[in-house]
């Protein structure tokens, strides 16, 4: 019996996704995509966090080219469904994006073309010593997809943008921090220890203030400052209205740490 593509686990409220072709180091195939955009319906009211990791020695090795080859004696996919097959990968930036809760990912080993795409699109990266982020779609024929073409020169800079895909060499954690692309990188022996750290931070916060920023923050870059201005004013209102406000409030006024919980309407 052939093993599924992601794993799941929802456990104290984190949610873990893992990419399970450890074989192919996680390759991106139809299958995975589509069990990896599935995932995220396992999410319930209980969910604080999500963490994405890979099985075996590597986060993903990008697109499966040995699948490529098997369809090479099919007929030629249509423009449509060669869209089709693009939006299926771009679902998953989709999914990462309106997430209500933080995203955490946690890389090691190999993080290549859409590999490094989903790595690199949590909320907050946690590399390991061991983490490779490389980005090959020109030396085989690809385009840089899931938002990278802005998300690189918006985070790197143009200038280092264009090195990162048109030269599509190799990038260790260390490199990719010092690009603003990894939040914090630890020896291998650590990251599963650091994760947790991050998640328990995490895990202490408003889900409702989480949310409401992360929603802010993926929004940085459209409208102008009044636009902005007028989203975190629709921001501050719901944070101030919600339970979460009024239970922290109690927990300063009584000496203690506040003890949030998930409401569904925090969800929306």
């Amino acid at each position: 019996m052939t093993e599924a593509a992601v794993l799941t686990s929802l456990e104290d409220g984190v949610l873990t996704i893992i990419l399970n072709r450890p074989a192919r180091l996680n390759a991106l195939n139809p299958e995975l995509l589509q069990a990896f955009d599935e995932a995220f319906e396992q999410l319930d009211a209980s969910t604080r966090v999500v963490v994405l990791r890979g099985a075996g020695r590597a986060f993903s090795a990008g697109h499966d080219l040995k699948w490529s080859a098997e369809q090479a004696g099919r007929p030629p996919m249509t423009a449509d469904e060669l869209a089709a097959t693009t939006d299926r990968l771009h679902e998953i930036t989709r999914r990462i994006r309106s997430c209500p809760v933080p995203v955490v990912s946690r890389v090691h080993g190999y993080a290549i073309g859409g590999g490094a795409e989903i790595a690199l699109s949590g909320d907050l990266v946690i590399a390991g010593s061991s983490a490779v982020f490389r980005f090959t779609e020109t030396a085989v024929g690809l385009v840089v997809t899931n938002s990278f073409t802005a998300v690189l020169p918006r985070t790197a800079g143009p200038v280092v943008a264009k090195e990162i895909i048109l030269l599509g060499e190799p990038f260790d954690g260390a490199q990719a921090q010092t690009w603003g692309l990894v939040n914090r990188v630890v020896d291998d022996a650590e990251l599963d220890a650091e994760v947790a750290r991050v998640v328990t931070v995490l895990k202490r916060k408003s889900p409702t203030a989480l949310r409401l920023a992360k929603n802010l923050l993926d929004q940085a870059w459209d409208g102008t400052t009044e636009e902005i201005m007028r989203r975190e004013t629709l921001a501050s209102v719901e944070a101030s209205q919600g339970p979460d406000s009024t239970e922290a409030a109690a927990a300063f006024a009584e000496g203690r740490e506040p003890q949030f919980t998930v409401h569904e309407n925090t969800r929306s």
